[in-house]
């Protein structure tokens, strides 16, 4: 099926160093989000936080604001400057995690990550939106794949680093290093990333659609595909257990097997990094390669994927006898959990007409937002109920991870049922029937 879309092509070698330098800034986003997973360990001992506490900070005001504003700013980005808005998010979300290091209350570090997740929030939408104008459809889940590696490499890096900076200079000063290497990058944003020709609007059954057109217009013609509403419903759903096990990782690990902090961080930084890589890796090129054949490949591959999770997740949290074979069951996990996001990302771009990428992207964000911010405060408050009925703190937070990680169940449903009318969705997208009305 080919694409109609008019979008004139970026030269080869500047489409991959476009692609380069926007896996840079989003590897200062996810460093700067996923430090607070390891950070979140010598915070709650300085700050006397809960673990309801700790799940409100790391998941719940995070993502809800995070999910609050991507969709606006990815309507910016759609009508104005891509490059401007990634420029002032990238300032914003550096800046505000420096002023992390400040915090001297649960409620003065929740309101920093507020303002972190608003600047965040401009990210992922953007950028997405970016590859979609530099490549063409048939590439787009492998790009899509290897910028959403800045995911579990911003993991890894931020989570290693963090326990590393923790140990030495203590969390403060680490919030201030992050913040100041992100902000390096934005001279190299200013002078290198260039934007891709504006696509004009196509027409639709006789009715043009213009630039101006309002945002819940194509709000409301985007969610009459349904099963780009069942897709949105599943990455809601797989993003609960993915959010959960990447945030509690750390606390798990230090209170089950007695690992110092900067232990904690090669061994969180080994499951999330390497398995998040591997998953991302796998997930859009797996189902790029399948998909040639039927595009429903697209959430099948995604659907067996998060459908086996939970089972080693049990394994790492509550079967494994060592700490090795726990691992071994995590880094399978969070292959596992990290794969429907490439495929989800791409077929948000094959539905949705140009000028409206971003906000396709960003309603896949809103929805994966609501579940990163469900999974962490999720987990938090079951650890506390169940430590509370056991009076064992240390297995209350293992069995909290196990129970949460099954949601994995109904978004792997979710995929399947969204396959159905996947090829419909593309071809109505295609024919610009999506917008007539």
């Amino acid at each position: 099926m080919k694409s109609r879309e008019p979008m004139v092509m970026p030269s080869t070698s500047y489409k991959w160093f476009g692609l380069v330098l926007l896996m840079l800034i989003g590897l200062t986003n996810y460093m700067d989000r996923l430090s607070i997973s390891i950070l979140q360990v010598p915070i709650k001992a300085d700050l006397g936080l809960t673990d309801t506490q700790l799940g409100a900070i790391t998941g719940l005001s995070f993502s809800l604001v995070y999910t609050l504003a991507a969709i606006p700013i990815a309507r910016m980005s759609d009508r104005r400057s891509p490059k401007l808005v990634i420029i002032i998010c990238l300032i914003a979300w550096n800046a505000l995690t420096m002023l992390c290091g400040l915090a001297e209350s649960f409620l003065a570090l929740a309101i920093l990550r507020m303002g972190v997740a608003i600047g965040e929030a401009g990210c992922a939408p953007t950028s997405q939106a970016l590859i979609a104008g530099y490549f063409p459809p048939h590439q787009r889940g492998r790009a899509i794949a290897m910028w959403q590696m800045v995911f579990p490499l911003g993991s890894l890096i931020g989570i290693f680093g963090s326990g590393v900076l923790s140990a030495a200079l203590g969390w403060r000063q680490t919030f201030f290093v992050l913040g100041g290497v992100g902000l390096l990058v934005v001279p190299l944003v200013l002078a290198f990333l260039k934007e891709p020709p504006r696509a004009e609007p196509p027409q639709a059954a006789g009715a043009p659609i213009e630039p101006g057109d309002g945002t819940m217009k194509v709000l409301r013609a985007l969610l009459t595909l349904r099963g780009y509403r069942l897709l949105l419903a599943a990455g809601f759903m797989a993003a609960i257990p993915l959010n959960a096990v990447l945030n509690w990782n750390a606390p798990f690990y230090g209170r089950s097997y007695s690992l110092p902090i900067q232990e904690v961080s090669y061994v969180v930084a080994l499951t999330a990094g390497v398995g998040g890589i591997l998953g991302m890796i796998g997930g859009g090129f797996v189902s790029d390669i399948l998909g040639r054949r039927d595009q429903r490949w697209y959430c099948w591959f995604p659907a067996i994927a998060v459908g086996v999770a939970p089972a080693f997740a049990m394994a790492q949290f509550l079967l494994a006898p060592s700490l090795s074979l726990s691992l071994l069951a995590g880094v399978i996990c969070a292959i596992l959990l990290n794969c429907w996001m490439p495929p989800q990302a791409a077929l948000g771009q094959l539905v949705v007409n140009p000028a409206d990428r971003a906000l396709s992207a960003a309603c896949i964000v809103v929805t994966a937002g609501l579940g990163a911010a469900a999974g962490p405060f999720l987990t938090g408050i079951l650890s506390d109920m169940i430590a509370g009925w056991t009076l064992d703190s240390d297995n209350a937070l293992a069995i909290a991870l196990t129970l949460v990680s099954l949601t994995a169940l109904p978004a792997s449903l979710l995929f399947v049922l969204s396959s159905v009318y996947l090829r419909e969705d593309i071809a109505r997208a295609q024919a610009h029937q999506m917008y007539a009305g």
